[in-house]
């Protein structure tokens, strides 16, 4: 293994490897915030539900976002440049639910299930969610099946109350422990 100031280069080993259903099976363990992200070109709009929403750092203010590249999202993002991740309060399920495909609801009528603004960029906000980052396209990357889409944030609204959670391939609301 080599070090230097700005790259870390391995050596290359046979490792061994798992397979994908180990991977999702082992991370479905985790619990993660459920975030519905969004954008919108031109008269189009596409969004997704997604637990795979994390801070990169706050300054800049950057976060990723990883969405599969089939989603239609990904190009409609790519063209506009921007997106919006609104993280989704307890009682918003069914809306979640709506965004992940799961539901008799078509692609395109996904949007008429909440009440909808925008902030700086343009992108979608759901008005009631927990918090609404709105994003510009900062930059992306192909990983495997995945695009990460990395935004800056350039504006931000929050309010009060507790997170829809996703967990053991299900939803979850937080149970708060005395301290």
């Amino acid at each position: 293994m080599q070090l230097s100031a700005t790259t870390l280069v391995v050596d290359k080993v046979d490792m061994p490897s798992i397979t994908a259903s180990a991977f999702t099976s082992a991370l479905s363990q985790a619990a993660n915030g459920v975030s519905v992200v969004t954008t919108a070109y031109e008269d189009m709009e596409a969004g997704l539900t997604v637990s795979s929403m994390c801070s990169v750092c706050a300054d800049p203010a950057l976060l990723l976002v990883c969405v599969n590249l089939d989603n239609p999202f990904c190009a409609l993002a790519e063209q506009s440049g921007r997106f919006a991740v609104n993280i989704l309060p307890s009682h918003c399920m069914e809306l979640a639910t709506v965004f992940a495909g799961l539901g008799d609801q078509p692609e395109q009528s996904r949007f008429d299930s909440g009440i909808w603004t925008t902030l700086s960029t343009g992108a979608p906000i759901l008005t009631n969610a927990l918090v609404a980052l709105d994003c510009k396209v900062d930059s992306t990357l192909v990983k495997g099946s995945h695009r990460v889409f990395f935004g800056e944030v350039v504006d931000v609204r929050t309010t009060s109350g507790e997170p829809l959670l996703y967990t053991d391939r299900r939803f979850a609301v937080v149970e708060p422990v005395p301290l």
